[in-house]
């Protein structure tokens, strides 16, 4: 399981460092935080800001984004700890000015992002990734690791992922990335369409005697067979808890 105090403290540790690198005081950053972050449109109380810096809350999307911006650090960095730490000197990421009252949203490009998508849209995607246009996705989220560009993510729904023991889980409101593009192989975790109803579901991909099944963690839910018309849709490469 992800210990939430220590991924908190980790951000904290990284947001110090790159306020550090912009010459940023260290009495009174909470107030520069708040004074810059209000300059283009971001309007967070400084209790909030106080959070970040002790190691007691995350920043969210919005805040993560003008943040990065500001101090000049991939958000894939400051977020997870992913390098490399500074952005592109070509500018992929969008560079906010005082006095840009532009949506903050707009420097959520896609860099090292994959749009959250629905379980619906999941199976769409399945079909033919062609069919579906990404850009369209309400929410984009930073991937903690390498990513193709066909890969989106989900939010996890019920409990027949999580397990009941020690070890690896995905309860309900984690978040799995998933790269339509990485082979899967025995003991990976998959997204697959399953056959008549076409649904698509997140299951274990296990082989037993030459025949391969979708097993859930959780043992209470029923192991599926894999048939011809089974589609797997995607490797899942990487996974969070949100606060």
């Amino acid at each position: 399981m992800v210990d939430k105090n220590e991924l908190r403290a980790a951000f904290s540790a990284r947001l110090h460092e790159a306020l550090d690198d912009a010459g940023v005081r260290s009495r009174g950053r909470g107030v520069d935080i708040h004074k810059r972050l209000k300059m283009v449109g971001v309007h967070k109380t400084t209790q909030a800001i106080s959070k970040w810096l002790n190691g007691e809350a995350i920043a969210e999307a919005d805040s993560m984004a003008a943040l990065c911006a500001w101090l000049n650090v991939r958000r894939e960095w400051l977020e997870y700890g992913v390098l490399p730490k500074a952005q592109e000197p070509n500018g992929k990421a969008h560079q906010l000015k005082v006095g840009d009252q532009s949506n903050v949203s707009g420097i959520l490009e896609r860099f090292g992002k994959v749009p959250l998508i629905s379980w619906v849209q999941a199976g769409a995607w399945c079909e033919a990734i062609s069919n579906f246009e990404p850009y369209q996705a309400d929410s984009w989220l930073s991937c903690p690791v390498p990513i193709s560009d066909s890969g989106y993510a989900l939010k996890v729904l019920g409990d027949s992922m999580t397990n009941p023991g020690p070890g690896r889980s995905y309860p309900t409101g984690c978040i799995i990335f998933v790269d339509p593009e990485v082979e899967a192989h025995t003991g990976d975790r998959v997204i697959a369409r399953v056959p008549r109803t076409n649904e698509v579901t997140f299951k274990v991909l296990v082989s037993d005697a030459g025949r391969q099944f979708l097993r859930p963690i959780n043992p209470q839910y029923p192991i599926i067979d894999i048939t011809e018309e089974t589609h797997i849709c995607g490797k899942v490469v990487g996974s969070f808890i949100p606060e």
